[in-house]
């Protein structure tokens, strides 16, 4: 049985034998990671959408106008026959694609969609307008739009807020001033 002499048992418990073990076990982590990045990498390939994917939705929120004209005016895109049907999709409360842009913000979209004859006054099961929805998510050029594009200013909901009282409630100061000014100029 072979015993290592003094001067290799302190080489091994130096600070030079701790660095190189800590390099090479630094080195083995970095291989596993990797590793792993490669493999996750590898999965991010192209994705088939799924059966409930809405491409008009995608168009609207993420300010895509051009994409919203083709969806409506080409013949050949694949998502134009079901487009009006995508546009008047609503959830359990009945608010639709219209709700999502303006709570994004999408001043643009909500223009192009009304050329293509979106309900502009549409309202949801307790009253709420897509002024309401504006007002609530502080979307001042939204408010703008819509007000330009002749949505009602007085339109109240089920419990009788206008969208300034909603704005009022949600602190959404600029929009108040605005829906206060469009009040009084008569901007309807």
């Amino acid at each position: 049985m072979a015993t290592a002499s003094a001067p290799a048992l302190r080489r091994e418990g130096s600070a030079e034998a701790k660095e190189e073990a800590y390099s090479r076990k630094m080195e083995s982590t970095e291989e596993i990671v990797d590793s792993a990045n490669k493999s996750e990498h590898e999965n991010l390939g192209p994705q088939e959408e799924p059966a409930t994917f809405n491409p008009l939705l995608r168009a609207c929120l993420t300010g895509d106008t051009e994409g919203v004209q083709q969806i409506f005016e080409d013949l050949e895109d694949p998502d134009h026959e079901k487009a009006n049907r995508l546009l008047m999709e609503k959830d359990i409360v009945g608010r639709g694609l219209l709700y999502a842009t303006c709570m994004a913000g999408q001043s643009d979209v909500i223009r192009t969609l009304a050329r293509y004859g979106v309900d502009l006054k549409d309202k949801t099961a307790r009253g709420y307008t897509l002024l309401h929805c504006a007002a609530a998510w502080g979307q001042l050029e939204t408010l703008k739009t819509l007000i330009e594009l002749e949505a009602d200013i007085y339109a109240t909901t089920s419990r009788g807020e206008k969208a300034r009282d909603i704005a009022c409630r949600y602190e959404q100061t600029e929009c108040v001033a605005f829906l206060d000014w469009a009040g009084k100029s008569g901007n309807t």
